[in-house]
């Protein structure tokens, strides 16, 4: 049911989906079903969370931010799509340190240990070869500092059928198909699994909206 997020930079499958008119709808009924709990989830991270420098990867516009409480969090953002990151702009100006538009398969824009918290949601299932994909994220955390992702749950056993058959027909009359939408699909296990393989410590993934959502949180060594 997720609302798909610009594709990501690093390793990326190519996709002909235009995804910034869909951004507006990711609070609304129904497919405030899916995010609404990511939100709350986010909130909660980033409340429990000491550090501020917040980089949100595969941001779009974020109009998440306007739901959170993040106890004065200083957020940087990056799309590959320059209309999100002119529209964050217009809706948060300086609350965003910064808003960059970032290059498939290139690094992000930033220093190493640059931040506290990243942030990716529903991001992960789009990139091709996740394991590079996370160094990348790594790299820009700080020691200690802590990774939030969140990704469609492909261990519900209803998402499959729902992705072939009701998400399809939706997709279809916006003129593409979700066939190869997400060349990365996770169950609980396999995204433990593959944080823990890369590098990170004191992972856990948690179900949300009923299910269908997986969120992961881990701490970089």
């Amino acid at each position: 049911m997720s609302v798909e997020s610009a594709t990501p930079a690093t390793a990326v499958t190519p996709e002909a989906v235009d995804y910034f008119a869909n951004h507006q709808n990711k609070l609304r009924f129904p497919w405030s079903l899916y995010h609404g709990p990511i939100v709350r989830e986010l909130s909660r991270v980033l409340r429990a969370h000491p550090g501020k420098d917040v980089l949100n990867v595969g941001s779009g516009p974020f109009f998440e931010l306007a739901e959170l409480r993040d106890a004065g969090a200083r957020y940087s953002l990056c799309d590959v799509d320059p209309r999100a990151m002119t529209m964050a702009r217009e809706l948060y100006g300086d609350r965003l340190v910064r808003t960059d538009v970032i290059v498939p398969d290139a690094p992000l824009p930033y220093d190493t240990g640059s931040f506290d918290l990243v942030v990716s949601m529903d991001v992960i299932e789009h990139v091709k070869d996740p394991p590079p994909w996370l160094a990348e994220l790594s790299r820009v955390l700080r020691p200690g500092g802590r990774l939030f992702l969140t990704t469609p749950n492909y261990g519900f056993s209803s998402l499959g059928l729902i992705e072939r058959t009701v998400l399809e027909v939706i997709a279809r009359r916006q003129g593409f198909s979700r066939r190869d939408l997400h060349p990365s699909k996770f169950s609980r296990s396999r995204l433990r699994r593959t944080l823990a393989e890369a590098g990170f410590e004191q992972v856990q993934v948690k179900q949300l909206a009923l299910g269908w959502v997986l969120a992961a949180s881990a701490v970089k060594r």
